[in-house]
């Protein structure tokens, strides 16, 4: 409990005590000002505290049934009545003043609570009213406003209560002075009716009106408010038929019944109703209603009455948002996932649940480091870094599936940062069939499709990535007569020639050294990191091994000097191969 000033604590005590409130039954018009807040503001909770000396009384009391005071030490309106303005606590569990708090961490629960003091004209606050939920909330500044009009409105009603009492006791003690007695009546006919016309002012702050029907006449009084929600003039009076016409047709029969059983067994109704208003307007309302028992028997319904369509309808295109976001996260096609600061799965949609060759459950609640390579997920932490640093993030991920394949997904996530837990929301495209047609694509335009050598194409892209000081090595081959092959065992056995050879040279290749076919019967082997040395030393080993080739051939070698172009070596190789050939041939030879 906050420290208290001792001179105003021991003031304030004398005047509550004066109030002789303390410990007495619940009366309507401090019951209609808790219900009033409670409709205001769409709290389940609405309580008019009075702060005693070692705890805090109800006065009354809406969504608290059974409770009727707590200890002031854990009370929440002790602190409200430490000033003037409304104490609003979003979320207690965040509130250091009251995160440990018994009727925090335990019954009922509390999450959210705004009190406004109730502050007697002598400036001393003998309580609160407040409203509470069970979840974090926030007012807006109308329902703070209808707060603090609805907690004066309490005070004044607390101020003529004591005055009523006072004048009552006068009144008997001068039962004889009749003409004092009519005095003092009319002063406090006056001051009730002061009274209720400021709550009046006070209900159509809050948009609330309120109605009474009595049970023995039929007589129907509504507010000034209640008038204006159902578009009359004020003070109008309406039969019973024509106030039931104005529910819509279904809803008529469900007021009748909540009528009914409240009669039946004393208990009131809290509905949301179609409406129609004296106008044509169509709308919904809250009607809020009960009955008041007399010598045994129903009396009156009393109750009151809020246009509550604007809610209704944020409710219901709230309700139908997330009714097609949740058909779009079950049956798109596209892969969506959520998860929180560290990468934890929270949700996963079908889609991406099938890529990865896993059910949902398997992936809720682990990471998505989980399913990548050991030497992927420091880039996955980066990627973390960036999105909530910057709130979005675009890119690929390569995740291992269920069945142990690699699959790609290309991304375009964003942080969404306005509840209590920030979390991303992904979306993605799986593209592992796009990437390995791709690749494919790119391997057969620099591949030879009859040997599976590289071609020309990928000559002229090796020359455009090559460094300046990168060492290489190339041997061309020509084979001998291949055209006499072809004429005499026909096309067929040349091609199984061609791809004969191929395989005799890559068998005499590291894995990092590339056959070429340069078209026909030519070919070129490119060694890489290769100086004149391992150059003609392959060479020689080729050379020396030409025995098991499949064709005899004829071969030129040369090395790339340093800033040389591909072009000058592959050439000078082409001249040596020439030069070898043209020592061998004789007049009458064939060159193939």
């Amino acid at each position: 409990m906050p420290a208290n000033n001792t001179v105003v604590e021991r003031s304030r005590m004398t005047r509550l005590r004066s109030l002789n409130i303390l410990d007495t039954q619940a009366e309507p018009l401090f019951d209609a000002i808790t219900k009033a807040a409670a409709l205001a503001t769409g709290m389940p909770i609405a309580l008019i505290t009075l702060i005693d000396e070692n705890r805090q009384w109800f006065k009354s009391n809406v969504g608290l049934p059974g409770v009727q005071e707590t200890p002031r030490d854990v009370a929440f309106c002790s602190h409200t009545i430490q000033g003037d303005d409304v104490m609003e606590i979003p979320n207690a569990l965040r509130d250091a003043r009251f995160a440990k708090n018994p009727l925090v961490t335990g019954n009922p629960d509390i999450r959210f609570y705004a009190g406004a003091p109730i502050t007697l004209h002598d400036g001393l606050r003998m309580g609160a009213l407040c409203v509470i939920d069970q979840k974090a909330n926030a007012l807006s500044e109308n329902q703070r406003l209808a707060l603090k009009e609805l907690a004066r409105a309490a005070a004044e009603a607390l101020d003529q209560r004591a005055v009523l009492l006072e004048r009552n006791d006068a009144l008997v003690r001068e039962a004889e002075a009749a003409s004092l007695q009519a005095k003092i009546a009319a002063r406090l006919e006056k001051k009730l009716q002061a009274s209720e016309a400021f709550l009046d002012r006070t209900g159509r702050a809050a948009g609330v009106g309120g109605w009474e029907i009595n049970l023995l006449t039929n007589e129907i009084i509504w507010s000034d408010e209640t008038c204006r929600i159902h578009e009359v003039p004020p003070g109008y009076l309406p039969t019973m038929k024509e106030a039931l016409e104005y529910y819509a047709p279904a809803a008529r029969e469900v007021m009748r019944a909540a009528v009914q059983k409240s009669l039946e067994e004393g208990r009131g109704w809290d509905l949301e109703l179609p409406f129609v208003t004296a106008k044509g307007r169509h709308i919904w309302v809250r009607a809020v209603g009960n009955v008041e028992q007399g010598e045994g028997k129903p009396l009156r319904l009393v109750g009151a009455l809020q246009d509550v369509t604007l809610r209704k309808r944020a409710v219901t295109a709230l309700e139908g948002s997330d009714r097609r976001f949740r058909k779009l996260f079950e049956y798109s096609l596209g892969l969506i996932c959520t998860h929180d600061a560290d990468g934890i799965l929270l949700s996963v949609n079908p889609a991406a649940a099938r890529s990865l060759n896993y059910s949902i459950a398997d992936l809720l609640g682990r990471s998505l480091a989980d399913f990548m390579r050991e030497a992927r997920r420091p880039g996955f932490q980066s990627y973390l870094d960036r999105i909530f640093a910057t709130g979005a993030d675009s890119g690929v991920l390569e995740l291992v599936a269920g069945d142990d394949s690699l699959r790609t997904w290309e991304y375009h996530n964003v942080l969404d940062g306005e509840g209590d837990e920030p979390y991303v929301l992904g979306h993605a495209q799986d593209i592992t069939e796009r990437q390995q047609h791709q690749r494919k694509l790119e391997e057969w335009s620099i591949r030879d499709p009859l040997t599976g050598c590289f071609n020309r194409r990928y000559i002229t892209e090796l020359a455009a990535s090559m460094g300046e000081l990168d060492r290489w090595g190339c041997i061309t081959f020509d084979l001998d007569r291949f055209k006499l092959v072809n004429d005499k065992y026909g096309h067929q056995r040349g091609d199984e020639v061609l791809v004969a050879m191929a395989k005799f040279l890559l068998n005499h290749l590291r894995p990092e050294d590339a056959v070429v076919r340069l078209g026909g019967d030519e070919f070129l082997v490119l060694l890489r990191h290769a100086d004149a040395f391992l150059t003609e030393s392959v060479a020689k080993r080729i050379a020396d091994d030409r025995k098991t080739a499949p064709i005899s051939f004829t071969m030129g070698s040369a090395y790339r000097h340093s800033g040389e172009q591909l072009e000058h070596m592959l050439a000078e190789a082409d001249k040596r191969l020439y030069e070898v050939r043209a020592l061998r041939s004789t007049p009458n030879a064939e060159r193939r």
